[in-house]
């Protein structure tokens, strides 16, 4: 398989769609004890007290993922752990919450979303170096098109986790049911698509084992 197989999956980040604040989650203190919110993220619930709950905070329309203000963090509807399950895609799973309105009314047909398949780290400074400027008349920058992941540790799940990381990639066929089912406030990026400035590229690579 090539990175064009896969995506890179997150929301669109509207302002209009409801965005849910988590209440409680207790922050990490050093690179050994990660907070909770990445806890939840990666499916590890050592420590994690459920329901989870959750506030709106922003937004007014309800779409099949939330955003929570945690980065990675998001909730997902009923309907699109069901479409997720009735096409047996692997690599995910979810965990009770609590959501609240504004006004502390329960809502009701939201889960947590955590992803459980792994892959290798992503290598950024294998892809091909491009050159371009961001804004007219400003200077040309570097960039790297293109995010290889590694593979040869990919468990073959659809949602997966690369090391290091705590952004989400899926494959083709997980892309395919997400478009097809047409599930809102999705946002897929082709891996071979995505570029990354130099600066970025360059911390990507620094990350220690």
């Amino acid at each position: 398989m090539r990175i064009n197989d896969f995506f890179d999956f997150s929301s669109n980040f509207v302002s209009s769609t409801v965005r849910a604040r988590s209440i409680g989650l207790k922050l990490g203190d050093d690179a050994n004890n990660i907070g909770d919110a990445n806890r939840l993220v990666i499916g590890d619930y050592e420590s994690i007290v459920f329901p989870v709950s959750f506030k709106q905070d922003q937004g007014k329309k309800f779409q099949d993922i939330l955003d929570t203000a945690r980065a990675f963090l998001f909730l997902i509807s009923d309907r699109m752990k069901t479409v997720l399950e009735e096409n047996n895609l692997t690599g995910w799973k979810c965990y009770p919450i609590r959501l609240l309105d504004k006004q502390g009314n329960k809502i009701e047909g939201y889960q947590g979303l955590s992803v459980t398949g792994r892959c290798g780290p992503i290598y950024v400074l294998e892809s091909a170096a491009i050159y371009k400027r961001v804004v007219s008349e400003g200077p040309i920058c570097k960039y790297y098109k293109g995010w290889h992941i590694g593979l040869d540790e990919w468990d073959g799940s659809d949602f997966f986790l690369p090391k290091r990381s705590y952004g989400m990639i899926v494959t083709a066929a997980a892309a395919k049911v997400i478009k097809s089912n047409k599930l809102t406030n999705v946002h897929l990026r082709n891996l071979a698509e995505i570029e990354v400035p130099e600066d970025a590229a360059n911390v990507i690579k620094a990350k220690p084992e």
